[in-house]
């Protein structure tokens, strides 16, 4: 199962949004305003939400009844509770409103997808709680990090909410073009990969997190950009994609040429029906000189010159 997903994290909001829906997607009950349990459904495919009744009032207390409501099996088969396969084995509540959980090895149980969709379950239904300002995940001692050993970091619903509102609940499958460099690093190599991601991120997104992270294949293709990347911004409009990327694109990533690493992202991103040219922006600055030759002020548009 390919490392997507979900998602790098580096700019974290500590301002919890808390959002009441009218209606729930997939198999979620109709509710009016009040406190939820979130769950997931049987096939782990979609968070869904059921009423609940809290009883404790103080914030540590209450914070004990979800975890504890959280790990127990709901009556209704139709959903599965998000803590299971674990336990946590402890959790600390901050005097800055941060809950953090530490579970033990069996929170690795769950595949990728599995374990993205039950931390929203865990995380949505904790943010309800009054002065809880996010969530920090552990396992055995460890924070939680992500595919690029990054610290996923602090946690809150509106992480898990579409701008619109809507609950990020599904995960489709889609494969993606990517150019990736060769050995000498004076070539791309086109190589397509199956990609597993969350329903509400732009495909332009995707696409660049997946060449942040790098080929899959090891030996033949070679990634084009530090692992460090940070995806500051990536919008479309008028078939011209503009990528804000952070500066740690100015370090050169191994031996590859400046014309290579450029091409990667705009030759990867037109392949996207939607993308003709692509507008690359370092902490929103163009007018910045890429390497020795290489300028960043026009939109550069599709180049397989250099494909082999």
């Amino acid at each position: 199962m390919n490392r997507s997903d979900c998602f790098k994290i580096y700019n974290i909001l500590v301002a919890v949004l808390l959002l009441f829906l009218n209606g729930c997607v997939g198999a979620s009950e109709e509710r009016t305003d009040g406190f939820s349990i979130f769950y997931l459904n049987k096939d782990e495919t979609t968070v869904v939400e059921r009423p609940f009744e809290p009883s404790a009032q103080k914030p540590e207390e209450r914070i004990e009844e979800c975890i504890r409501a959280l790990s127990e099996m709901p009556s209704d088969v139709e959903i599965r509770n998000p803590i299971r396969d674990t336990s946590v084995k402890s959790y600390i509540y901050s005097d800055e409103g941060i809950v953090n959980l530490d579970f033990d090895s069996g929170y690795f149980q769950a595949g990728r997808i599995g374990e993205i969709l039950r931390r929203a379950a865990i995380v949505r239904t904790l943010c309800q709680i009054d002065g809880v300002e996010g969530v920090r995940f552990f396992v055995d001692g460890a924070e939680l990090v992500d595919d690029s050993l990054v610290p996923v970091g602090i946690m809150t619903a509106d992480m898990f909410i579409n701008n619109d509102g809507r609950q990020i609940n599904t995960y489709e499958k889609t494969t993606i073009t990517l150019y990736f460099a060769d050995k000498s690093g004076s070539s791309l190599i086109r190589t397509a990969e199956n990609v597993a991601y969350s329903s509400n991120i732009s495909m332009e997104r995707i696409v660049l997190e997946q060449l942040i992270r790098g080929p899959l294949s090891a030996g033949r293709y070679y990634a084009t950009m530090p692992a460090n990347v940070s995806i500051l911004s990536v919008t479309t409009k008028d078939s011209t994609c503009y990528v804000n990327l952070s500066n740690a694109f100015l370090t050169k990533a191994g031996n590859v040429t400046d014309e290579v690493v450029l091409y990667s992202i705009v030759d990867s991103l037109t392949e996207l029906p939607n993308i003709n040219r692509v507008q690359i922006m370092i902490d929103g600055e163009t007018e910045i000189s890429f390497g020795e030759h290489s300028y960043l002020n026009t939109p550069l548009e599709r180049n397989l010159d250099i494909v082999l």
